[in-house]
């Protein structure tokens, strides 16, 4: 036939697309966030089909775009609420299986890059800075909301559930991990010193402290690993009294394994990481909350990026003026709980 049909595609808020089709013709959204969709296909004012996407009892893919350590763990557990609300079956791709395997046996992981069949949806999860892949900036909203956005899920922070059985207890003594560094000279505590100040104050308390950084810093009185493989980190988190640490994967990793976590972080806004079993360390009354302002992009090549004060004075005085003595005030509340 050479009939023109009307095709129309609505999201739960309403018409997103329309176009006219003859036979032979195809028409794709650019839009890949799900907000339910539903398409309605009509001739002369008659409807030929109206038909809600729907993913009971089928098979979707979820890959991670991301191999980053904290993104990872943060974004897990809502592909587990994904299974529950569409009842389906669900497959995961992501660079840390066996972070996830045994402890979200009701998802099947597989390798980035794996061939799999007969899926009726498939989404890619990461930050692209695409209004047709992420309906929000993704650096302006909590990490965890960028996947509750792409799946169509409503947004409260889970915590992930890290699978780890436990190994013998490296040190005798109470302890206490630090994790001293991350990917980019923002997310460091630019303190003076601070580390050291506030290593000899945990071993003032009793406390022997633990540097669980890979290629961990040299701060007197503290002990770095020597064996910094993922599980032996991840056991000497497990047995420690708590951890204190950046906005990095390791707080994200110690907040997966049930582990307390004191943050210190100023370039990030309060809700952007987890806020539950958190102690979080900031100054609001210097220039802060850079990495989710909207008119600033994070440069990952740039070690020195600070966007409003790069080459000056003021260069990092977010995480600069925190001092130890605004970390240990914190630490005592906690220590003495």
């Amino acid at each position: 036939t050479e009939y023109e049909f009307d095709v129309q595609i609505y999201d739960n808020d309403g018409l997103i697309y329309e176009t006219k089709l003859k036979n032979n013709m195809y028409s794709k959204l650019s839009r890949k966030y799900f907000n339910g969709i539903r398409y309605v296909i009509s001739y002369n004012g008659s409807t030929i089909k109206d038909e809600t996407i729907s993913f009971e009892n089928k098979r979707v893919l979820i890959t991670f775009e991301s191999a980053s350590l904290g993104d990872t763990i943060s974004w897990v557990p809502y592909c587990e609420e994904f299974r529950k609300k569409h009842n389906c079956e669900v497959v995961v791709s992501t660079f840390k299986n066996f972070l996830f395997e045994k402890s979200y046996p009701n998802i099947k992981f597989v390798q980035p890059g794996s061939v799999v069949n007969n899926i009726h949806g498939m989404f890619k999860v990461g930050w692209f800075y695409d209004n047709n892949l992420e309906p929000e900036y993704p650096a302006a909203i909590p990490l965890q909301k960028a996947i509750t956005n792409i799946l169509g899920l409503p947004f409260q922070e889970i915590q992930s559930n890290v699978y780890f059985e436990p190994k013998e207890r490296p040190i005798q003594d109470k302890y206490v991990c630090i994790a001293t560094n991350s990917t980019a000279g923002c997310k460091l505590w630019n303190y003076p010193n601070g580390w050291v100040a506030l290593a000899h104050y945990l071993i003032s308390e009793g406390y022997k402290v633990i540097n669980i950084s890979q290629g961990g810093d040299k701060v007197d009185g503290v002990q770095n690993l020597k064996d910094d493989s993922m599980l032996n980190t991840m056991n000497t988190i497990y047995h420690s009294e708590f951890v204190i640490g950046l906005s990095s994967g390791l707080s994200w990793l110690s907040w997966g394994l049930g582990k307390h976590v004191v943050m210190i972080s100023n370039f990030t806004e309060p809700d952007h990481e987890f806020t539950s079993n958190c102690t979080r360390i900031t100054n609001p009354d210097v220039c802060n909350g850079c990495w989710n302002n909207p008119m600033f992009k994070f440069d990952k090549g740039d070690w020195y990026w600070c966007p409003e004060h790069k080459g000056t004075e003021r260069q990092f005085e977010c995480h600069k003026s925190i001092t130890p003595e605004m970390v240990i005030d914190k630490l005592n509340v906690l220590i003495n709980d």
